[in-house]
């Protein structure tokens, strides 16, 4: 009996199918091999873009901030740009002089190094300034502008000095203000000074000056008496008033309330006391008797 064996491959045609398999896959691998580089060298080509950029990035970077530099340099060094010229602007008491001499050193400095904000602070420290605003002009200008202090009154402690309406001590006294009201605070010195109490007595001293009774012989000096007492005194020096500092607008009602009676006898009254509670005390000049009066209250 012959049977025949189907799909049986003899040994030549079996080892030349291995040699194919084989030659496949070496060729294969030969194109793994060739596609291994190519990606290798993209990563090293972007690692040297990144690189690349980075040092241009550094590189700009050093031509602006060596721009600036020559820039700064030749703005603070160039002598086109000294200050020669310094204008001061709404100042009537202080003279420029004397402006530059508080400031220091202007002329001859850098317009572009010079601090404008340190030279309004030095300005706002002067007594007599109240506020000052500093300018740059260019080429060689400095330009300030300035806002004084204004005197409201003269104020006696050893000497007699000025002082504003925030009763702020300016200087000492200037024969042009000697108009001026005067306050008396013995055994006070200006660092120990407070002007609240001051100005209250100003204010009512203008208030007393606003009635047509002191039209032709205003109150000019107010003595302050220990912390409660204060006595106004007319220029002429013929009448005084005292009040309590505590009650300056009740004292001020009764002077209105008392002051018909007053305008028929001023010529003998010598001091009007307003310091009482609900009355008044008025001395007689002449006589050199007092007379109480009393004042109605609410």
């Amino acid at each position: 009996m012959n049977f025949a064996i189907v799909g049986q491959k003899s040994s030549s045609v079996a080892w030349e199918d291995l040699r194919s398999e084989r030659k496949k896959k070496q060729r294969r691998g030969g194109d793994l091999n060739k596609i291994a580089p190519s990606k290798k060298s993209a990563r090293d080509f972007s690692w040297a873009r990144i690189l690349f950029e980075l040092a241009s990035k550094l590189f700009l970077a050093g031509v602006v901030i060596y721009l600036l530099y020559a820039s700064y340099n030749f703005l603070t060094s160039d002598p086109r740009f000294q200050i020669t010229d310094v204008t001061f602007s709404g100042n009537h008491a202080l003279l420029e002089n004397q402006l530059l001499e508080w400031l220091g050193q202007v002329h001859g400095g850098n317009l572009f190094a010079y601090d404008l904000s340190r030279a309004s602070e030095r300005l706002a420290e002067h007594p007599w300034v109240l506020s000052a605003s500093v300018q740059r002009k260019f080429p060689q200008k400095i330009q300030i502008e300035l806002t004084e202090r204004v005197p409201y009154a003269r104020i006696k402690f050893e000497k007699v000095f000025l002082m504003d309406n925030f009763g702020v001590i300016l200087s000492e006294e200037k024969p042009e203000y000697r108009n001026l009201p005067l306050i008396v605070q013995p055994g006070v010195k200006p660092e120990n000074f407070s002007g609240e109490r001051v100005i209250q007595s100003l204010k009512t001293m203008h208030y007393f000056n606003k009635l047509s009774f002191f039209e032709k012989n205003p109150l000019d000096i107010a003595e302050l008496k220990g912390h409660s007492r204060i006595i106004f005194s007319t220029r002429n020096r013929d009448l005084q008033i005292q009040m309590s500092m505590e009650t300056l607008t009740e004292g001020f009602k009764k002077f209105m309330i008392v002051l018909d009676t007053l305008e028929d006898d001023t010529v003998k009254i010598q001091m009007i006391d307003l310091s009482f509670k609900d009355q008044v005390v008025v001395r007689d000049r002449i006589s050199a008797h007092s007379t109480s009066m009393k004042t109605p209250t609410n």
